[in-house]
């Protein structure tokens, strides 16, 4: 993760001192302080540091290092400093974390609820295609045989009572890592087998999957529905 930041500076003034000789080049009553304070901005100010003071000679037009500084230099920063007073703007962006957290909080759980309430739908559709099945509607079917399972689809052929008529698919996927190419639905007719199969509605709703007993008993789980060109699925 990486937080993109800038170290600015807050001036608070800047005063002559002309009473204190220049260090550097050692002539009076050119030299001013500037109380100074850095502080970090990401999405607004925060995080100011101590407050330090920069000297400038005007006669040398140099600055005065740190290290060649006199006590009496230290004692006019001190005195200079003594009122002022960190700005609370200068805090102002420890408000805006918690309202950029929030926000992304609130993001989060809109997509998340979205996403519920699109699998919440998508289910009610597909218990009421599988209640109401329509010629030519496809599901997207796990199968099992009871030792390996295979991910394929039933395209519905007709009904008639509590009875579903399918025509299962030729196309089998069995690895995991294609299971991409399960959502590419196939929809020529000699991707499925001309003989049907048949499974009873009510029980199918019950058991939310197709079941039809063989050796060993095999179940078509239901995943998602292909209607009208769209794949409602319901995970």
């Amino acid at each position: 993760m990486f937080l993109y930041y800038q170290v600015r500076t807050h001036h608070y003034k800047t005063e002559a001192v002309p009473q204190i000789i220049c260090p550097v080049c050692n002539t009076g009553g050119h030299l001013q302080i500037s109380i100074m304070q850095k502080y970090m901005w990401t999405l607004g100010p925060v995080a100011p540091s101590s407050k330090y003071a920069v000297a400038f000679c005007g006669h040398c037009n140099q600055y005065v290092p740190k290290v060649k500084w006199t006590d009496e230099m230290d004692s006019s920063f001190r005195t200079l400093k003594q009122d002022l007073k960190t700005p609370g703007r200068l805090y102002r962006g420890l408000l805006v974390f918690p309202l950029l957290i929030a926000l992304i909080v609130g993001i989060a759980f809109l997509f998340i609820k979205t996403g519920q309430q699109k699998q919440e739908n998508n289910q009610v559709l597909i218990k009421e295609a599988i209640s109401n099945p329509r010629k030519g509607d496809i599901f997207q079917i796990t199968h099992t045989d009871g030792t390996h399972t295979y991910y394929t689809y039933f395209r519905v052929a007709g009904s008639r009572g509590d009875s579903i008529y399918f025509n299962p698919s030729k196309v089998h996927i069995t690895d995991i890592k294609k299971m991409k190419e399960w959502d590419e639905v196939p929809l020529n007719n000699d991707a499925y087998e001309q003989g049907q199969i048949g499974f009873s509605i009510s029980q199918a709703q019950a058991a939310d999957m197709f079941t039809y007993v063989s050796q060993p008993v095999q179940y078509g789980m239901v995943w998602s529905l292909y209607r009208n060109g769209h794949l409602y699925k319901k995970y």
